[in-house]
This record gives C-alpha cells, sequence and structure tokens, in this order.
C-alpha cells in the first residue's frame, strides 16, 4: 500500500514538473544565425506589429523587429480579462525594455512604442498572466 502511495504521489509531482516545463518552453532564443518561425508576427513597413489577445493567449508565439530600429506593439484585447505586453532582455526579467499599460476589453485597442534594440533574442509576456500569455521577440 505504502509503495502504491509513494508511486501516485511521484505521477503527481511527475505531471506538476511537466505542466510547469510546458509553460516555460514557450520563449526559446533561437540558435545563431537561425531564421525565426513562420508563425511570428512581423513588423510591417511602418514597424508596427500587431497582435491580439483572447482566451489568454496572444494571437502570434512570437514577434519579429528589425534590429536599431524603432517599433510599436499594437495590442488589440479581444476579450473583458486585462492584459498588456511587456518587453525584457529574457525569462529572468532582469532586464525591462517596455512594459505597457494594462487595457480590459474586449476590443480595446492600444499602441505600446518600444524603444530600438539591438540584434538579438529577447521575451515578451502579459503581466498580468505571464505563466500563459509569453513568447520570443526576434530583432534581426
Amino acid at each position: 500500500m505504502k509503495s502504491r502511495i509513494a508511486s501516485t504521489a511521484a505521477l503527481g509531482l511527475l505531471l506538476a514538473l511537466s505542466a510547469c516545463s510546458a509553460s516555460s518552453a514557450e520563449w526559446t532564443p533561437l540558435p545563431s544565425g537561425a531564421e525565426p518561425p513562420a508563425a511570428c508576427a512581423r513588423a510591417d513597413s511602418q514597424g508596427v506589429i500587431e497582435i491580439s489577445a483572447d482566451q489568454l493567449k496572444f494571437s502570434a508565439p512570437c514577434m519579429v523587429a528589425a534590429a536599431g530600429q524603432e517599433f510599436v506593439v499594437r495590442l488589440t484585447n479581444l476579450e473583458s480579462e486585462p492584459h498588456n505586453v511587456a518587453i525584457y532582455g529574457d525569462r529572468s526579467k532582469a532586464t525591462s525594455f517596455m512594459v505597457g499599460d494594462t487595457i480590459s476589453g474586449p476590443n480595446k485597442t492600444i499602441d505600446y512604442p518600444a524603444t530600438t534594440l539591438a540584434a538579438g533574442d529577447y521575451y515578451f509576456v502579459c503581466v498580468v498572466h505571464p505563466a500563459v500569455m509569453n513568447g520570443a521577440l526576434y530583432v534581426r
């Protein structure tokens, strides 16, 4: 009986750790020289990256901006939950590049001007729902 309880507890711990690692796998720096995935939201000719938030998800798992150029993240909140966008150097959030105001929807849009960033991989997140709403910002 004790071994069955221990096995059940171990399985529960394994499942909990798997769930935690699944959410952290969403932000992954690319290998040097690799192209960002096709699913990324990309800056248009005016430097605007358009994404939306709905059902506690961003519309794109990643974003792409041009190195050395200012850009804007345009967020449309499609639901009543509050959301925002913040950009950090990495998942540790030790270096902040932009933290946008939180907006509630539905159907509200806000532009977040971002500073010029050097080429590299960055982390973006909704600070209200960081465990489920995050991704990579690739600056090339």
